[in-house]
């Protein structure tokens, strides 16, 4: 057998958001890779992430290791990764399309995700997993309900946005509009400050190496992502809360036969592991793992020795008892 591997773009026609604005021709970038008839693994990815999952020999995806290293085997799945709409990486957004929407929503882009699925042939999901707003995405499809999930694992992810964080994503929307693209650096910059944790900054840099450090990165950022993209997925994260008009989150989700394996991180200043773990009231049937000795949020990008070893025997597991 050969394992196959393509990116590319699915249309899927129009499709109208959440706030009632419409793409007359929805486009999602995605990335296949693995042995087709193996049991399907949808990944969701985060903030400023993209559709390689796995990547390729000269450029290596950012779960690469996890899927290398055995953890998720490319032997044993199939994997695909849709980029989230309002992404500067090929599916829609304010760089490819004329009128795009004003208002998106973590709904909007489980909605798409799933569509995406659906045009694929897709009935059943094997393993459905996301780290951050891929978690978050994670949520929303298992609400939504319209595919079968066997297996989910949330990772560093919550019932809704936390107000630390839209704090800091309110900063970041005022630099920018002040600064333009420039001030996409400063936003990188501050948003760094959160995803790790005082004790990884302490760890890893002197106080004039960590000046240096945050500058880089936030030089870098600016250079491969765009402001308005960036804005996007801000609201897109802003507006993340399964409850928000809805009183029927804990019977759907409580009907569910999906087994949920739910992460989270140490000294995790977004969303931190008590709440993570709370998600699993949600759920007939639940497991839970803290990872204590991290990086903070960035933890499920890194470390995967402490963490993924975890995510291996969960879904190893064939036999569960309800809460």
């Amino acid at each position: 057998m050969i394992i196959s591997r393509e990116t590319g773009i699915v249309d899927l026609g129009h499709f109208e958001t959440e706030s009632g604005e419409v793409i007359d021709n929805l486009k999602l970038q995605y990335e296949y890779v693995g042995y087709k008839g193996q049991p399907l693994v949808v990944v969701c990815h985060a903030l400023t992430g993209n559709h390689l999952t796995y990547g390729d020999d000269e450029h290596a995806g950012w779960w690469r290791e996890i899927i290398d290293g055995g953890y998720l085997s490319i032997n044993d799945y199939q994997f695909i990764t849709f980029n989230v709409i309002g992404s500067p990486y090929g599916s829609s957004s304010r760089l490819n399309t004329p009128n795009f929407p004003e208002h998106l929503t973590m709904r909007d882009v489980a909605k798409a995700n799933i569509l995406g699925l659906k045009q694929f042939g897709y009935e059943k999901i094997d393993v459905l997993i996301g780290g951050s707003l891929g978690g978050m995405q994670t949520l929303e499809m298992l609400y939504d309900g319209s595919i079968e999930v066997k297996k989910a694992v949330i990772l560093a992810a919550t019932e809704k946005t936390s107000s630390y964080s839209r704090a800091f994503n309110e900063i970041a929307r005022q630099v920018i509009h002040m600064n333009g693209q420039d001030g996409l650096s400063i936003a990188r910059q501050l948003g760094f400050l959160t995803y790790r944790s005082s004790k990884d900054y302490e760890s890893r840099f002197s106080a004039d190496d960590v000046v240096s450090y945050q500058k880089y990165q936030g030089n870098k950022f600016k250079e491969v992502f765009n402001k308005d993209c960036y804005l996007t997925l801000l609201d897109v994260l802003d507006s993340h809360d399964i409850f928000r008009g809805r009183d029927d989150v804990e019977e759907r989700l409580l009907q569910l036969e999906t087994k949920v394996l739910t992460l989270g991180f140490a000294d995790d200043l977004l969303y931190p592991d008590d709440q993570v773990r709370a998600l699993g009231r949600f759920f007939k049937y639940h497991r839970h793992f803290y990872v204590p000795d991290n990086v903070g949020h960035d933890g499920f990008l890194l470390n995967f020795g402490d963490w993924a070893p975890n995510v291996y025997h969960f879904l190893k597991l064939y036999k569960f008892k309800a809460r």
